[in-house]
């Protein structure tokens, strides 16, 4: 900004004269402030009134649909042995149930680790990083793992820990864990019923010793049949496992092949590096040894990923490498296709299922002779819930059942010949309450809007500057700014179109059957002028309503209509809603360039409109700097005019002796 020097000569107050006459300018720059933030505020309050009406038209989409009215209600004789959850499916009826046995889920509580052979604790205290070695394990053991009808085999040694156990256990997907102060483990399946049970049986005789070690070993009748499975195993169940141990090699080699390519890479980046450096006359020799060793880590790298990749190369085959084996642009392998076992790995299964099977029978054998008990473990058996529906029997892995309509859920076993009393009907309170709840949410819309139609005009007044609110304390500025908020929509035209569509949907007739209905035959009716509230004129009450002071007292219409004619409610109703989602969707519609799908107020003109004023602003600033700056130039030329003169004059004066 350029320093100004003004007055010296005339002696006038250039500034606040120059600063007046800009004044009016500078007005109009207020004024397209107060205006944008004007529209801001219109805009916030348009957003918050959409969100309204949106919910309001979505409300009336769903209520336009005749099964949003069939709500059904169960009624259960005995709340502690059954709940009921009723579709609109449902029909009416009266059905006598019994609950013979709830779903379990499958349950051990291992035995305590630390007993000594006469079953005395020893005092030692085994944790999760505990090494199987310290509980007795010797060189490796096999255990099988059940679950969901699906045997896995795992290996473990005495290298590995409690903590692997739990892992494993974990991995087939049970609940697993190891408890410091009981020294037992808990293991139970995920879900309830038969189908989720599980077993935890030897492969051999060191598994036998570890499952002992570890207090898990029960013989229940699904470890006794999972037994029977390994011992009646077939050629089907050796090719699976073959397959399977040949497919995970094979993608074991992808990862190990892909990382090979990439060690690779790392070898020509670095070679590059090197090559470049050797010709760097600039570079140290000790810059050189770095790009010689890291060249050399990286030749390291790529001979031990070769060798690994090559390693995992064994035990498994593809019908046609050079078609089976896809590789990505890169080199990397991206898929390798129709994987089979060799021949070796076939073998080594079925071997492995032999050793399985004859073990498996001797397993059996010392059940049967009661020779094998097991150790102290406690396994609660999975089992599915059971129930007798009119005389029928279902069951099912959880206490939950979907029948015609009906969700029932078991709660607790019916005693003897004990039944429990299902009763269907219309559900009359949901219905009561779905009107209800429609009509609350149209009168807290249809009031808001009529608040906002209604208010007295605040144009006469413009937002405060920063200068004016520094004036006044917080609560009188909110007080003030409140005040244009509430005027802002006096009159206007957007919102009255709403409103008249919402007003003339509620207050037509709709024809059911042979009968012309309005919402007053089924006793909903809006207020005399002397009863509403202000802006409330067009909110709509029940006759009867409990939660409404204005009508609490009349006859309830609407709940009789329900109870008696369900249909005629559930028909005027859907008709109401779809006239009036029609119209709430009609005000709603995209117009290209003024308003987006789904706004009810024109949201790309008010936006394109604030960005007007940006424009507007700036402009008028811009203005009003120009004019001040001319106004500085004038007075700036009277001023040189001005010290012109008296100079001239000063030596008229020196010339005449200074008697002018």
């Amino acid at each position: 900004m350029p320093m100004r020097m003004s007055g010296l000569i005339s002696g006038l107050d250039t500034d606040s004269l120059i600063s007046q006459l800009v004044s009016a300018k500078r007005l109009k720059v207020t004024k397209a402030k107060g205006d944008q933030t004007k529209l801001s505020w219109k805009q916030e309050k348009w957003k918050d009134l959409n969100k309204q009406l949106v919910n309001l038209r979505s409300m009336a989409s769903n209520l336009r649909w005749s099964n949003a009215w069939n709500k059904k209600a169960t009624s259960v004789s005995d709340s502690t042995k059954a709940n009921v959850i009723t579709s609109e499916n449902a029909v009416d009826s009266v059905q006598s149930l019994k609950i013979t046995q709830l779903a379990k889920s499958a349950y051990l509580t291992g035995g305590q680790i630390n007993l000594d052979a006469d079953g005395k604790p020893t005092g030692e205290k085994y944790t999760a990083l505990t090494k199987l070695s310290d509980l007795g394990l010797e060189g490796s053991a096999s255990i099988s793992i059940t679950t969901n009808g699906k045997t896995s085999s795992i290996s473990l040694n005495g290298d590995s820990s409690i903590s692997n156990v739990l892992s494993a256990l974990k991995k087939e997907g049970l609940n697993a864990s190891f408890d410091e102060n009981n020294q037992r483990f808990f293991i139970s399946a995920k879900s309830t019923g038969t189908a989720n049970d599980f077993s935890i049986t030897a492969n051999d005789a060191s598994g036998q010793n570890l499952l002992d070690k570890l207090g898990i070993s029960t013989y229940d009748e699904t470890a006794v049949n999972n037994l029977r499975a390994q011992v009646d195993y077939s050629s089907s169940d050796v090719a699976a496992e073959a397959l399977k141990r040949a497919q995970n090699a094979a993608e074991n080699y992808k990862t190990l092949y892909n990382s090979k390519i990439a060690a690779q890479k790392k070898v020509e980046d670095a070679q590059r590096a090197y090559d470049d450096g050797m010709a760097n006359d600039t570079l140290t020799s000790e810059d050189k040894d770095k790009l010689r060793e890291a060249l050399d880590a990286a030749n390291a790298a790529l001979t031990d990923a070769s060798a690994k990749a090559d390693a995992a190369r064994s035990g498994w085959t593809v019908g046609d490498e050079a078609s089976d084996i896809v590789y990505n642009e890169d080199g990397t392998i991206k898929s390798i296709d129709n994987v089979s076992a060799t021949d070796d790995v076939v073998n080594t299964v079925e071997q492995e299922f032999e050793n399985r099977k004859a073990f498996a029978q001797s397993q059996l054998d010392a059940i049967a002779s009661g020779t094998l008990k097991g150790t102290a473990a406690n396994k609660i058996q999975a089992q599915d819930a059971k129930i007798n529906l009119n005389g029928v029997d279902f069951s099912n892995s959880t206490n939950v059942f979907d029948i015609n309509g009906l969700t029932i859920t078991a709660l607790a076993e019916t005693s003897g010949d004990e039944t429990v009393t299902l009763t269907t009907s219309n559900d009359t309170s949901g219905i009561y309450d779905q009107v209800k709840n429609f009509i609350k949410t149209y009168n807290t819309i249809i009031n808001e809007l009529d608040k906002l139609y209604n208010a007295d005009s605040a144009s006469k007044y413009t937002p405060l500057t920063d200068e004016e609110k520094d004036a006044l304390s917080e609560t009188e500025v909110e007080k003030y700014e409140q005040k244009i908020k509430d005027g802002l929509f006096k009159s206007d035209e957007s919102l009255n179109t709403i409103m008249s569509s919402l007003t003339q949907s509620m207050s037509q007739a709709y024809t059911v059957g042979d009968k012309t209905l309005y919402l007053s035959n089924f006793g909903i009716n809006t207020l005399s002028y002397f009863e509403a509230e202000k802006n409330e004129s067009h909110a709509f009450h029940i006759d009867g309503d409990p939660d409404d002071e204005k009508t609490s007292g009349k006859t309830d219409m609407l709940k009789s209509l329900i109870a008696s004619d369900p249909d005629q409610v559930s028909s005027f109703f859907s008709k109401l809603s779809n006239e009036l989602y029609s119209k709430l969707d009609s005000l709603s519609t995209r117009i290209a360039g003024r308003r987006s799908y789904g706004s009810f107020f024109e949201d790309q003109t008010m936006k394109s409109d604030y960005t007007s004023y940006d424009s507007k602003v700036s402009d008028l600033e811009q203005a009003a700097n120009d004019y001040e700056d001319r106004l500085y130039t004038k007075f700036s030329k009277m001023e040189a005019a001005m010290a012109k003169l008296q100079s001239k004059t000063s030596a008229l004066s020196g010339l005449f002796g200074g008697n002018m």
